[in-house]
């Protein structure tokens, strides 16, 4: 007999399908592919990233495009589903600021924000009930995000997703040893496993 898989609960927010749909810039993950993830049940995830087409126009003002698009495709999004929707910025982009105000202020449920660590979110979302869910490499990172959203936010996350070595060119936080153990072994799981162990009993003592 299968059993059945638990919904992930971040808040009040229900994802039935335990899935989130990862954020691909550039025009991969917008407004269709992530309506029809949410559709399904799961959780789609509009990039924020290379939204506007490369013309004249949109070249003359990036971030008003930028900021223009994204509404255009969370707006799309919602009219083709009332799933779980959300938005992947990041950090490292000149715009992050914006992107993410315009994204509190529209029907997203959730912001998924790394390339950086996403340490002034909350105060750009501030106002909104959006969901916040920061990525973190290391316990390190997420020991500073914690600490200083607390400080500074009295803001908890609403989730947080742990990435490992293999999830992109982003990433800090671990030793040339542990890189060539994972490629000896081919496998980052090891060092994900034990990265999610360290998050978690550290989110844990903040709930406290």
């Amino acid at each position: 007999m299968m059993s059945r898989i638990a919904p992930l609960m971040i808040g009040d927010l229900e994802i039935k399908v335990p899935i989130i749909q990862g954020g691909m810039g550039v025009r991969v993950s917008t407004a269709p592919l992530a309506a029809a993830v949410a559709e399904c049940g799961a959780a789609g995830t509009i990039a924020s990233v290379g939204l506007p087409p490369d013309t004249p126009e949109n070249r003359a003002d990036v971030p008003k495009s930028s900021r223009e698009h994204l509404q255009k495709q969370i707006r799309q999004a919602r009219e083709l589903s009332t799933g779980a929707i959300g938005v992947n910025i990041m950090v490292a982009l000149s715009n992050f600021e914006d992107l993410v105000r315009a994204t509190a202020a529209e029907d997203a449920d959730f912001i998924i924000s790394g390339a950086g660590l996403p340490i002034s979110l909350p105060e750009f979302a501030e106002g909104s009930s959006i969901k916040l869910i920061p990525l973190v490499a290391s316990v390190r990172g997420a020991g500073l995000l914690l600490k200083t959203w607390k400080r500074r936010y009295n803001r908890f996350p609403d989730a947080m997703i742990v990435e490992g070595p293999l999830s992109g060119g982003h990433i800090a936080g671990y030793s040339l040893e542990e890189l060539n153990n994972m490629k000896k072994n081919m496998s980052d799981k090891p060092l994900l496993e034990n990265a999610m162990k360290d998050v978690i009993k550290l989110a844990r003592e903040y709930e406290k």
